[in-house]
């Protein structure tokens, strides 16, 4: 998920980028209104975290710009705690507000629930020039269809679900073979692992030495 943070002041906006760059989100930044509809116009943005007080175009400006084109989910963020302020985000259909201090754990959580309520369950997953359906079976790199298994996409769905976290094979098999009454051995997890590097250029499934798997964004 393409996350964009709107925040003229430099250490929070760092500090949320690194905090949900972490979590697994590919993060854009732009430090006031205007940088924030550039990033909005160029790039595929799910969510944008839109600050209210910011130089040349204030959230509010922004706000407005990007309703006459898009329904993609905002949160505000802001120190002001007036009714007014509230009012007005939300008749601008705004999907929460938060005001600062907040919490970065608190933040993510909001940031999970607005996205399963907006593009309900993770169906389409992009890396790069990867792109995989889990409802249609269909994965393609730089456009071009490529033949997976449902194994081994149920394997990358698991990776994605658990996004930052290690599994081990054991864990995998648990998940991918639960239907079956005789699982394979654990180590034939390191043939799909290495199918689904090779076929969907997939560097983002890092081996955690004596441990397991897990897919980490950088």
């Amino acid at each position: 998920m393409n996350l964009l943070v709107v925040e003229d002041e430099g250490a929070i906006r760092e500090g949320v980028r690194e905090y949900l760059t972490e979590q697994g989100f590919h993060v854009f930044e732009a430090e006031d209104g205007v940088e924030a509809l550039e990033v909005f116009e160029k790039e595929s943005i799910d969510l944008i975290l839109l600050d209210i007080m910011m130089p040349r175009k204030n959230g509010f400006e922004v706000l407005e710009e990007v309703r006459k084109t898009s329904k993609l989910p905002i949160l505000m963020l802001t120190a002001l705690h007036d009714e007014e302020t509230q009012v007005r985000t939300f008749e601008l259909l705004v999907d929460g507000f938060i005001q600062k201090p907040f919490s970065l754990v608190v933040l993510h959580k909001q940031i999970e629930a607005v996205l399963k309520r907006h593009y309900g369950e993770m169906n389409v997953w992009n890396y790069e020039s990867t792109s995989v359906n889990f409802t249609s079976f269909e994965a393609r790199v730089n456009g071009q269809i490529v033949e997976v298994t449902a194994k081994e996409l149920a394997i990358l769905k698991l990776l994605v679900e658990y996004q930052g976290q290690v599994l081990s094979r054991a864990q995998i098999l648990d998940h991918v073979w639960a239907a079956h009454e005789d699982p394979p051995f654990d180590r034939v997890v390191d043939v799909y692992i290495k199918q689904l590097r090779k076929k969907l250029l997939l560097d983002c499934i890092v081996t955690v030495k004596n441990v397991g798997y897990k897919l980490e964004l950088r």
